[in-house]
């Protein structure tokens, strides 16, 4: 007894099913893949500090920047949920080869960045000695849990010791504002979309192969 071989119509409606399968696979694993490598834009801001008194020093006080700063501040403003962004921060004197010439205290600079729902490593106030001729960069990571828009600040003081109160009083140089948008793709994290974008585009390519073998039957 012969088996029964399928039809010529069943065989051609099957081998279409499995292609048109197969490219709802690839768009599936195409638009993950994409959504999770596609670069994060950044923003970035610049301020200059002059070198004087600084117009935030409490009265009566000659709290004074040592010499004329350039401040450069840059973020990623878009997040996968569960992965990190990153902020940066840069200080440096504008004519840095006249500043190394002479001698003076260091400036002392406190960083602190503070974004509601946004976990920031490290956290909290940031501490730097800057001699002449140095430059300062700081970098935090930011990793967003949960999808959304977030805004922050980064708050940007030179220091300056107070024997009376024994206490190291800032004074704000800089307020940078900072939004952050945090997304998930399907509400899944990043890593997981990555994975999930390696599956559809392999089980594109089984079903695409399983479709041209159903048709050369």
């Amino acid at each position: 007894m012969t088996p029964r071989r399928k039809s010529p119509g069943k065989q051609r409606w099957l081998s279409q099913f499995l292609f048109v399968l197969s490219l709802v696979f690839l768009a599936f694993g195409l638009v993950s893949l994409g959504w999770g490598v596609w670069p994060s834009p950044t923003n970035a801001v610049a301020f200059t500090i002059p070198v004087g008194v600084l117009p935030g020093a409490p009265l009566g006080k000659t709290y004074a920047s040592m010499a004329d700063y350039a401040l450069n501040v840059s973020w990623q403003t878009w997040i996968r949920m569960g992965e990190s962004g990153t902020i940066t921060l840069h200080l440096s004197e504008m004519d840095a080869d006249a500043g190394s010439a002479v001698e003076r205290p260091a400036q002392v600079v406190l960083v602190e960045p503070v974004v509601p729902g946004v976990r920031l490593e490290p956290g909290g106030r940031m501490q730097a000695n800057l001699a002449a001729g140095q430059e300062l960069t700081l970098t935090w990571e930011a990793e967003g849990a949960v999808p959304g828009e977030y805004g922050g600040k980064l708050y940007v003081s030179f220091g300056f010791y107070d024997e009376a109160l024994a206490e190291m009083v800032p004074v704000p140089v800089a307020v940078v504002d900072l939004a952050f948008r945090v997304t998930a793709l399907y509400g899944l994290e990043g890593r997981l979309v990555l994975w999930l974008g390696l599956v559809g585009v392999a089980l594109w390519g089984a079903l695409f192969l399983l479709g041209r073998a159903v048709e050369g039957r």
